[in-house]
């Protein structure tokens, strides 16, 4: 083939930066490209990552499903915690175009690094797999496809990685981090949001195992072999379904009280300018209310446990904050005794309140 044809074969692939190629780089790009990994089907091939024309083609993915299978494990009291830094509302806020999540300067070199990183841990793979399992890698080649699969269809998914292993091809999730992160690595299970996130791959790639590599302050830190969980995997597309019904019917899924569901509520909250002469009232259940307070009054009598109540707290907090948002208020009442209040001072800080009302502010029944 001609340097022209094999570049007119690299637009067709949707394979990306090849017009400077030469021409034996051109065929190698294109055999990498054409290697027979899975029987799924590929939706785009080219880089997939940051905000480039591979987000055109992306369904709910992998790192999406892991979020709300642990959503869904907390709150069935499987999980102590949420996801800190996401949730499925905040999922639902995103794909309605009304948040963007915020990335910090230190977030986005973590994020860079990870990318970079790739090719140097895939480069180790060989040498890191006949450490561990003394297993044999054939070849590797780096994830470049966003992959479907009809019997999932809202599902996609975007290995970071493949190696070859007595001619079968199997994908490899790779994880990088910061001494930060170093306690996910810790114990010999696999982490519950990675292993949710490969089960998601390995239904819509149709492979019966898969690896995840993590690579945490320079240095490899565990490596996992993960065999496909056929259960957890309909679980998980049962609630992925569940998902795309109030994304499809304009429901937005339940707060679970994260810090990310915090800030960005607090973030929505401008002011109204007490729009309303008549403060609203809305009726929340009793026990949820009689159960914050409780916290806290425990809050006070024991400093040292703040923080994880606090986090319990979070919860209703959100809850309020939101009704707030909805009726664009800065004053509630909540069933007829206690009064949650946004302020923003002059210098523009927001300060948030809840509490009880006094016996001749509560708002009495009238038969």
């Amino acid at each position: 083939m001609t340097v022209k044809e094999l570049k007119a074969k690299c637009k067709e692939l949707g394979l990306k930066g090849f017009w400077t190629l030469k021409k034996a780089e051109l065929e190698k790009l294109i055999e990498e490209n054409t290697i027979h990994l899975h029987d799924s089907e590929v939706l785009f091939t080219g880089e997939c990552s940051g905000d480039g024309e591979w987000l055109n083609h992306r369904r709910i993915g992998a790192t999406d499903t892991s979020v709300l299978i642990c959503d869904n494990a907390y709150r069935n009291n499987l999980l102590d915690r949420p996801d800190k830094y996401t949730s499925p509302f905040l999922m639902f806020e995103e794909r309605k175009g009304r948040y963007k999540k915020e990335i910090s300067f230190n977030s986005q070199v973590a994020m860079d690094f990870g990318h970079y990183a790739e090719d140097f841990i895939i480069a180790h793979l060989p040498a890191l797999f006949e450490k561990e399992f003394n297993i044999k890698i054939q070849e590797t080649l780096k994830g470049n496809q966003v992959v479907a699969n009809k019997n999932y269809p809202l599902w996609s998914c975007t290995p970071d990685s493949w190696i070859k292993i007595e001619g079968e091809w199997y994908p490899v999730e790779l994880k990088t981090g910061n001494s930060y992160t170093a306690y996910e690595w810790e114990r010999e299970e696999v982490p519950n949001k990675y292993f949710a996130q490969v089960q998601q791959q390995l239904a819509v790639l149709g492979k019966t195992k898969g690896f995840l590599v993590g690579f945490v302050d320079n240095r490899f830190t565990r490596v996992y072999e993960i065999e496909r969980d056929d259960k957890l995997i309909t679980q998980a597309y049962e609630i992925t379904k569940r998902f795309q019904y109030c994304l499809d019917n304009d429901i937005a899924p339940e707060l679970n009280g994260c810090e990310a569901e915090c800030e960005y509520l607090k973030a929505e909250f401008q002011g109204f300018g007490n729009k309303y002469e008549k403060v609203p009232s809305i009726d929340i259940d009793a026990k949820k209310v009689q159960d914050y307070f409780a916290m806290e009054d425990t809050k006070k009598e024991l400093s040292k446990e703040t923080k994880e109540i606090e986090k319990d707290m979070k919860m209703l907090t959100c809850i309020i904050q939101n009704k707030m948002l909805e009726f664009e208020t800065e004053n509630l009442v909540i069933n007829g005794s206690y009064l949650a209040t946004w302020k923003i001072d002059a210098r523009g800080a927001k300060r948030f309140s809840f509490k009880e009302l006094k016996e001749n502010q509560k708002i009495k029944e009238v038969a």
